[in-house]
């Protein structure tokens, strides 16, 4: 019951914010953006948006080798993208990340803890990669922003990678934090992926190529909302992109929406129109990015359907 009331929750949040913004947005000017845009400039975007999906699955499957556990590329990659489709039906990421930690456990015959333990690694060197490019983005252009509140969202993120570190690679803040469960099967599965984790303090090089690929795939999000821009005509310089697009990302993985729609929409408007771009602009721009989502994650569940038919058959 608990579990629909939040997915009614978050149905709620993501229509009000949405309706909120398209009744703030001229939709003439809305569709005069999309009618406009340059379509080589919207398919280069895509493209790069392709393959930064790519390095993520390359990502992963750098951090299962950690462990051991061998998984061919084209079959982590049909994990990968069935986890999209399910990010997008279900509730949260989380719904995503379990579809391809069971998918993979199944398929190698390993413990589950063991595979959720490199999703969470995937997903904290993300944020570490995040952190690292907003962060070089504030060296060399606070100046051109002068808005300090992107100091306060930075050190919000830091102290989330700090305490995510300490979860990870501490066994005493691990039992800091979750020795007063009263489940000993949950506290032991728990235990088991912190084992996991805790495991890649000896394998620096494994957690460097991570956060390296991280960068490129956080940079190179920020080249896909340029390259947006670009097509719809709006002519930003590059830092902006590099300042923006790690905030936005920050904000569109606060649960309280489905798949961040809404919440994602919301900041890139309330960023974007701040440095000058109009409203209609701001938001072409974060729903192109969700609809590059939405085509990957919709073959993302066919190719889920096709291999879930094939291995029945």
């Amino acid at each position: 019951m608990k579990k629909i009331r939040s997915f009614i929750l978050k149905i709620s949040i993501t229509l009000c914010l949405l309706i909120f913004l398209f009744g703030k947005t001229d939709l003439r000017a809305l569709f005069g953006v999309a009618r406009n845009a340059d379509i080589s400039k919207m398919l280069l975007a895509f493209l790069l948006f392709v393959f930064l999906n790519f390095l993520v699955v390359l990502r992963w499957r750098l951090l299962l080798k950690g462990l051991c556990i061998p998984v061919s590329f084209a079959r982590l990659a049909s994990s990968y993208m069935a986890s999209l489709f399910f990010n997008l039906v279900l509730p949260s990421t989380i719904g995503g990340d379990a579809v391809r930690t069971l998918d993979i456990a199944g398929h190698t015959k390993t413990h589950s803890s063991g595979i959720l333990a490199t999703v969470i690694l995937d997903r904290a060197s993300g944020f570490f990669g995040l952190f690292t490019v907003l962060a070089c983005a504030l060296v060399f252009g606070y100046g051109i922003l002068g808005d300090e509140n992107i100091f306060l969202v930075s050190g919000i993120l830091l102290l989330i990678m700090v305490f995510s570190a300490g979860i990870m690679f501490s066994g005493r803040f691990f039992k800091a934090v979750f020795g007063f469960l009263p489940f000993a099967k949950l506290k032991d599965y728990l235990l088991k992926i912190h084992q996991a984790t805790r495991s890649f303090k000896h394998k620096a090089g494994i957690l460097a190529g991570a956060w390296f690929l991280s960068v490129i795939i956080q940079a190179g999000l920020s080249v896909t909302y340029f390259f947006i821009a670009r097509a719809i005509g709006l002519d930003m310089k590059f830092i902006y992109f590099l300042l923006f697009v790690p905030v936005i990302t920050v904000f569109s993985v606060i649960p309280i929406s489905l798949g961040g729609l809404g919440v994602r929409d919301a900041a890139c408007v309330a960023i974007f129109t701040k440095a000058g771009a109009t409203a209609e602009k701001a938001l072409w721009l974060s729903l192109s990015n969700f609809g590059f989502m939405l085509v990957l994650g919709i073959l993302g569940g066919a190719i889920y359907v096709f291999n879930l038919y094939r291995r029945r058959v």
